[in-house]
């Protein structure tokens, strides 16, 4: 960008130069969701293997 352009774009434009209210919720929205990936996640881990899935490992041994 030239230094003409520059100075005229919106600060909005400019890295980092979100209002500190928009960045809370930026903020909420992650930890949000990094909560619930957490919670799937560990719903996943500790799901029973099926049955079936069991038998044809056995099978390949």
């Amino acid at each position: 960008m030239a230094k003409e352009e520059q100075s005229k774009a919106p600060a909005n434009d400019v890295a980092g130069s979100k209002p500190a209210r928009k960045r809370r919720a930026d903020s909420a929205r992650d930890s949000s969701v990094g909560s619930a990936l957490r919670s799937v996640y560990a719903q996943t881990v500790d799901e029973a293997v099926p049955s079936e899935f069991l038998d044809l490992l056995n099978k390949l041994d």
